[in-house]
């Protein structure tokens, strides 16, 4: 396996991608698409062999970033994240706006090719949504995982959050009030304890007069618990001997 035979280069990548707070699958892929899947730092290629390294950088990145040949795949990657990173790569990002960035300059530009500078032919996003699967199977190899690892950028944000109280809500969905409850309405219980009760004299409750209480049938029951209630109330009822 390729992570078998380059871990310093997993390692690299992962730390890389931790930084910048992204996948560090996706860096992978990049890099496994620009390089063929050899993830070679002295590999040359593009127009007139003229781009060099794992992301192939040109003549004047080479300068900035101190790229040249000799130099080992996880001595490069330092030069690779600062490329990243000072063309707009931020925390969150993903495959798409990482190879926007690496074949066109920034994130964003998804209908950019470089097919004119020895690039193969297709867009950013025809590369990245049909040329790449491969690639993405071969990074997975070379950090020895067998899914996404979205999980080890520590910073990443996902780029389409779902409300944490409806998950499967969109903006369009109506707010969820977290305003406090107004006071609730008397249940049936209430209003059954306070006709039992009766009024009061002197601060001591008056002995109930059966004639004043009104028909438990016409005790109007609240919703949605009229079934539950009904039943409570005609229980207590039965104990005072109402209705019976």
């Amino acid at each position: 396996m390729a992570s078998q035979m380059n871990p310093e280069l997993a390692a690299a990548i992962i730390a890389s991608a931790k930084r910048l707070g992204v996948d560090p699958l996706h860096i992978g892929t990049a890099i496994s698409y620009e390089t063929g899947g050899k993830f070679d730092p002295n590999l040359w290629g593009g127009k007139d062999g003229n781009y060099l390294g794992l992301i192939q950088f040109g003549p004047e990145e080479r300068a900035k970033y101190g790229v040249k040949e000799g130099q080992t795949a996880p001595e490069q990657m330092q030069a690779v994240e600062n490329f990243l990173r000072d063309r707009g790569v931020k925390p969150g990002m993903g495959l798409m706006d990482i190879y926007s960035t690496i074949n066109a300059g920034s994130p964003g530009l998804y209908n950019r090719s470089d097919a004119a500078n020895g690039g193969m032919p297709g867009t950013v996003a025809d590369k990245v949504n049909s040329q790449m699967g491969g690639h993405m199977a071969t990074a997975a190899k070379l950090l020895g995982v067998d899914a996404p690892v979205g999980a080890l950028a520590s910073k990443a944000i996902p780029s389409d959050p779902v409300s944490p109280i409806n998950p499967t809500s969109t903006s369009s969905d109506a707010p969820v009030s977290l305003a406090a409850p107004g006071p609730a309405a008397p249940s049936a219980l209430d209003n059954l304890a306070s006709a039992l009760s009766g009024p009061t004299q002197g601060g001591q409750a008056a002995a109930p007069k059966a004639p004043e209480y009104a028909p438990l049938q016409t005790i109007q029951m609240p919703q949605p618990m009229t079934g539950q209630s009904q039943q409570i109330a005609a229980a207590i009822a039965k104990m005072y001997g109402i209705g019976v």
